[in-house]
């Protein structure tokens, strides 16, 4: 089993202490914050996303 490796790369809109991050999988996941686990999503327009996230091949190095 290979470890994924998460870049946090957006917030949601309405609720900034649930992030967006980019797996090294290159899945996006949404963590609740302080202890959420990420789970898999499909991001929509109610996320803000960072103008230039890293690939998903960045993420891991």
């Amino acid at each position: 089993m290979m470890t994924n490796v998460f870049a946090a790369i957006g917030q949601r809109r309405d609720d900034p202490y649930t992030l967006l991050l980019l797996g090294s999988d290159g899945r996006h996941y949404a963590q609740a914050l302080p202890d959420g686990d990420p789970a898999p999503i499909e991001p929509d327009d109610g996320w803000d996303v960072d103008d230039n996230p890293p690939r998903a091949d960045e993420v891991a190095e």
